[in-house]
């Protein structure tokens, strides 16, 4: 049976940061307990970001290491981080949502498109912000239902 790339272990739910970099090194170190990366690709993350942002819109950031960081990649996972009081990214673009990446190969591809849908959905993506726990998360995104 194939590894979950996002389970309630990768998932932190109510998380407040000081800064964006801490809230990049939150969704890294989700990723570095999964045994999915190197220490390295944490700051890889944080380099990406400071090149040019992980922000994407309508609230929700994707950090992801570099090209060069592939390297620090042990298998690809996700990691999901909900911030409900918003991180600022800059030029007023909050995010309540983070989906850390590191991926070696396209495993991610599904997830990622389908965690994008939910995110143009305000409804659905409501209840992402909303979820109290990480089980919630997981039923949200359909993870582990047979389909």
């Amino acid at each position: 049976m194939k590894d979950a790339l996002l389970t309630e272990k990768t998932i932190r739910i109510g998380a407040k940061f000081e800064s964006r970099e801490h809230a990049i090194r939150a969704c890294g170190s989700l990723l570095l307990m999964a045994d999915c990366i190197h220490a390295s690709y944490i700051d890889a993350m944080v380099e990406r970001d400071r090149a040019s942002t992980v922000y994407v819109g309508n609230g929700v950031a994707v950090p992801h290491g570099t090209k060069e960081s592939v390297k620090y990649i042990k298998k690809t996972g996700l990691a999901l981080v909900q911030v409900p009081d918003g991180i600022d990214f800059g030029n007023g673009q909050i995010a309540r949502l983070l989906v850390a990446v590191a991926a070696k190969g396209d495993e991610h591809i599904d997830l990622l498109t389908e965690i994008a849908q939910i995110c143009v959905d305000d409804d659905e993506l409501a209840k992402l912000l909303n979820a109290t726990k990480a089980s919630e998360v997981l039923s949200v995104l359909s993870i582990g239902k047979n389909g």
